[in-house]
């Protein structure tokens, strides 16, 4: 399956403080209505560092149970060991995933090139499905170097990677790698999608996918069209709603969806919901993304 277009990172929905299959098959069911091409269960919009082991097999099955054939499903299995991120493998092997998301370890290997290839590299040769690594800094402060990148690609299993750096060098250089390469790049910052997707990133995957679907999957045509007009404008709109949104992080995301008729529930403790005024400020700064590109439609 190719593994392409707009991904939402999609939130787990909290509900009486535990994790939802029925809801997260309710906002796949609305998600797939918008025209996303595929799904990532599990993400860091997923508060996956948050989640039991039960919930992760339940969620995800509901997830592969709702998702149609021709849409693909990538789950998050990222742990700091590689023993616990290859169990995760299995179990989303087992649950459905097309293939696994793993986020770069780092409580004691950051920044540890040799222990990072020898992790990358022992999960590609047990996974029974492929992996795309993760890469994201924010969360991680760590990013991998391009030449890593570049050596772990050339795996048969190692079929792409997220880059969340929000570096668009970064990014044009690893699309270099996906031209020599069966490797897949994904752009992970929604303020990267235009220029990401129009220098020939496969796809994009963020938390916009699920607040925001609409504009992401327009962004996706226009780029496609080659309308870059268009493209741009809804670029521009995008980047300004995560100009206010960016900092309130999954609180915020999902305080829109609740907001949009979703079922996101609660963030998962020790995050909490955005107070009133916090959750205002989200609102209206997502009607006037909306509005902006009312006309392009």
């Amino acid at each position: 399956m190719k593994l392409h277009g707009i991904v939402p990172a999609c939130v787990t929905p909290f509900i009486d403080e535990k994790a939802s299959p029925e809801a997260m098959q309710s906002n796949i069911a609305r998600w797939l209505k918008a025209g996303v091409h595929g799904f990532l269960i599990f993400g860091s919009t997923g508060e996956f560092m948050y989640l039991e082991a039960d919930e992760r097999r339940a969620v995800l099955r509901a997830a592969r149970e709702a998702i149609p054939e021709d849409r693909f499903i990538l789950a998050g299995c990222g742990a700091e060991s590689t023993s616990q991120t290859l169990r995760n493998l299995t179990w989303a092997a087992e649950d459905g995933a097309d293939a696994a998301l793993v986020v770069t370890p780092v409580y004691y290997t950051r920044g540890n090139i040799d222990a990072q290839r020898r992790h990358f590299l022992a999960l590609a040769e047990a996974s029974p499905i492929p992996i795309l690594i993760y890469t994201v800094p924010a969360f991680t402060a760590y990013d991998l170097p391009i030449a890593l990148i570049a050596e772990l690609a050339a795996h048969p299993n190692i079929v792409g990677i997220k880059d969340s750096s929000g570096d668009l060098k970064r990014v044009a250089l690893q699309i270099g790698i996906q031209e020599h390469e069966d490797f897949t790049l994904f752009a992970g910052s929604p303020n990267l999608a235009y220029p990401a997707l129009s220098m020939g990133a496969a796809g994009s995957i963020t938390a916009f996918g699920n607040i925001v679907p609409e504009l992401m999957v327009a962004l996706w045509k226009a780029v496609q069209a080659k309308d870059l007009t268009r493209a741009a404008g809804l670029q521009r709109a995008i980047t300004e709603l995560h100009g206010v949104i960016g900092p309130m992080g999954i609180p915020a995301i999902k305080a829109l969806l609740n907001y949009r008729g979703y079922q996101a529930g609660r963030p998962r403790s020790p995050l909490a919901p955005l107070d009133e005024a916090a959750a205002e400020t989200a609102i209206a700064a997502w009607k006037q993304a909306m509005g902006m590109c009312e006309w392009w439609e």
